[in-house]
């Protein structure tokens, strides 16, 4: 299955239903070869007073994304966003996230047709998706 062309624009619902982390990241990537990168910086802190929000920023010098996945694996629903970019500008990107408990927040990014990716350990004191 993977990414197809078709779908490039369109919202995906089923994409951000409640699932485990792995099968909702195969389904959504099916085995599509995902390189680490350093490329990709995310910004977070590493211990969360509130899950409930959870300041993220996501930036990168490298040219051609286009499409930005913000994953916490350890979420009821672990696709938390998604960014449809301009490839002609460097991504920046600042938001707030939900994270139920501890674990990693994940970013993968297209860039042409590779596909990157980060993580980064957060440490939550109070969950913010119902558990805290």
């Amino acid at each position: 299955m993977g990414i197809e062309p078709a779908r490039a624009g369109a919202w995906r619902t089923d994409d951000f239903r409640s699932t485990d982390f792995a099968s909702a990241f195969a389904a959504l990537f099916d085995g599509q070869a995902i390189t680490e990168s350093d490329g990709l910086q995310i910004s977070l802190p590493e211990i969360a007073e509130n899950g409930a929000v959870v300041p993220l920023t996501i930036d990168s010098t490298l040219s051609g994304i286009d499409k930005l996945y913000v994953w916490v694996e350890n979420n009821p629903t672990p696709l938390a966003a998604q960014f449809d970019l301009s490839p002609n500008l460097l991504p920046f990107v600042t938001a707030r996230v939900k994270m139920a408990e501890s674990g990693y927040l994940r970013v993968i990014a297209r860039q042409g047709k590779n596909w990157l990716q980060t993580r980064k350990w957060v440490t939550v004191v109070q969950g913010g998706c119902g558990s805290g």
